[in-house]
Order: C-alpha cells, then sequence, then structure tokens
C-alpha cells in the first residue's frame, strides 16, 4: 500500500518540466564556464598588444578578472533562479542596494570602494614588494575588487580585504636607500673604524656594482658612504657608525646584508671589536660567608 501512494505521488511530479529546468541550469553553467574560459584569453591577448609598464598591465589583468568573474557570477546566479522564482518582483521592489544592504554586503562595497582607489592611486601594483599595516610583508600576487593577495618570503600567502588596508610600505618605487648602522665600543679608534668602512664602501661598490642606482652615464647616483657617527650613546654601548647607499629596489636586501658582512670580515680580520651587550657578575665573599 505504501508503495503504491508513493508511486501515485511520484506521478504527480512534473518530471518533463524538473528535467526542462535541470537541462536549463547545465546549461547555464556550461556557458558561465565558457564565458570565463574566453574572457581570460580575451583580456591577455588585448594587454599584449599594449605598451603600458608591465606591472600596471598585470594589476589591471587582475582587477579585470576579478569584474568579469563576479559579474558573471552573479548574472549566472540570477538566471538560476529564475528557474524556479520570478525574480523580476525582487529586484524591482528591494533594488539593487537594498539587495546588498539586505545581505549584509557592507563589507563587500567597502572592499571594492577602498580597491578601486589603491587602483586609481596606485599605492602598490602586482609584483611590488609591499608592507601592509606593518604586519603582513611580501610581493603583490592578486589584485581583486575585493581582495589582495601577498606572498610572504617565506612562501606564505596571505588573503587580505581591501577595506583592511590601512597603511602601505611600498618597497618598488624607482628607488631605496639601503641604510646599515654599526656599534663600537668606545674603545675603538673613530679614525681607525672610518677607514674600515671606508674600504668596506669601496668593495661592496666593486662586487655589486650592477645593484646601484645608476644615471644615465652608468655612474652611481649615490655610491655607500659613510653617512656619519649617528649615535654615540647607544645603551652606554658605544658609538654608531651609519652607512648609506641608493639601489634598485629589488637589490636593497642584497647590498644591506653584504654590507653587513664585509663589515664583520673587515672588524674580524683587523682586530676591531663590534659592541655588543656585556655583563659584569660581582661575587661578594663576605655576604656568603656571612649567610652561611
Amino acid at each position: 500500500m505504501d508503495q503504491e501512494k508513493l508511486w501515485q505521488w511520484l506521478s504527480y511530479i512534473p518530471w518533463n518540466l524538473m528535467l526542462a529546468k535541470a537541462g536549463i541550469i547545465l546549461l547555464i553553467i556550461f556557458v558561465s564556464y565558457i564565458i570565463l574560459k574566453v574572457r581570460t584569453t580575451l583580456i591577455n591577448r588585448i594587454f599584449s598588444i599594449t605598451t603600458i609598464d608591465p606591472s600596471k598591465k598585470q594589476s589591471l589583468i587582475s582587477i579585470l578578472m576579478s569584474l568579469t568573474r563576479y559579474v558573471v557570477y552573479v548574472i549566472g546566479l540570477l538566471l538560476i533562479l529564475k528557474q524556479f522564482v520570478d525574480i523580476t518582483p525582487l529586484i524591482a521592489g528591494v533594488g539593487i542596494v537594498g539587495l546588498a544592504i539586505g545581505f549584509g554586503a557592507q563589507s563587500i562595497v567597502k572592499d571594492i570602494i577602498t580597491g578601486f582607489f589603491v587602483m586609481f592611486e596606485e599605492q602598490f601594483l602586482v609584483g611590488d614588494f609591499v608592507s601592509i599595516n606593518d604586519e603582513v610583508e611580501g610581493t603583490v600576487e592578486e589584485m581583486g575588487l575585493r581582495m589582495t593577495t601577498i606572498r610572504e618570503w617565506s612562501g606564505k600567502k596571505f588573503y587580505i580585504a581591501n577595506s583592511e588596508i590601512r597603511t602601505v610600505r611600498n618597497y618598488n618605487r624607482q628607488e631605496l636607500r639601503a641604510i646599515v648602522s654599526v656599534t663600537f665600543p668606545y674603545e675603538e679608534d673613530p679614525v681607525k673604524i672610518r677607514r674600515l668602512l671606508e674600504e668596506v664602501c669601496v668593495r661592496v661598490q666593486h662586487d655589486f656594482h650592477d645593484e646601484f642606482l645608476l644615471d644615465s652615464q652608468d655612474n652611481l647616483i649615490e655610491p655607500p658612504q659613510i653617512y656619519g657617527v649617528t649615535d654615540i650613546d647607544n645603551n652606554d654601548k658605544g658609538g654608531k657608525f651609519t652607512i648609506i647607499a641608493k639601489t634598485k629596489p629589488a637589490s636593497i636586501w642584497t647590498v644591506e646584508k653584504m654590507l653587513r658582512e664585509y663589515i664583520w670580515q673587515d672588524c674580524h680580520r683587523q682586530n676591531i671589536d663590534i659592541a655588543y651587550p656585556r655583563r659584569i657578575y660581582l661575587h661578594s665573599t663576605g655576604c656568603e660567608e656571612m649567610k652561611n
């Protein structure tokens, strides 16, 4: 009896209509997939014939990819919903803004607006090495309407909502200044230290000439040089010398670490100490005898 009622209930289901709607939904999904593939090829071909800056090109490609993906997803979702309900009164009665607020999408709107201004003001582009909010530091891999993705040097990938971006430190803006400071004990001779640091500057300039910023005549704009004694206290450890040099954006870390390494090598070779925290242990025998 139960089976008979089940078959009777199933007989009332409009299978032809259900199959037709399922076929339309599959067609919508397939067409959306094709559109996404075609748009990728089309956008890449359009930008392949442009002459704009490569970083800006990749940023525009990333933004357009994100924008078109959202458009295709929204239209596809609306077409699928249309197979089950009449969405015309919903859209006409509530409106796009009302729908966004109704679904709690205020943050999405804020992400999109912030992302637009980041791109418009060129705060950073795809491929730039940046520090976001002094918390995440790495290379910009993607720029979207809602999210920006940062790849750290360690390989970790961070997804940051555009509305959460408050401060940006960009290391890819034409030139950077390498700054290396070293503290020496007060007992060391400042004249001897300056001579040693000048030799280090010459060696680094010679060994890593292509890492520095050059002018049109292939001369260094600001070669490695001693900026001077920038501190003579530094927690009572000694005097601090600072070396500066203008480098290419991607070379600042190479120049700074080689300056430090050459300074360490030459100090070791010339028996010049580099300052470090020192502890003095006082043993009070009298106090120990009193305690015993």
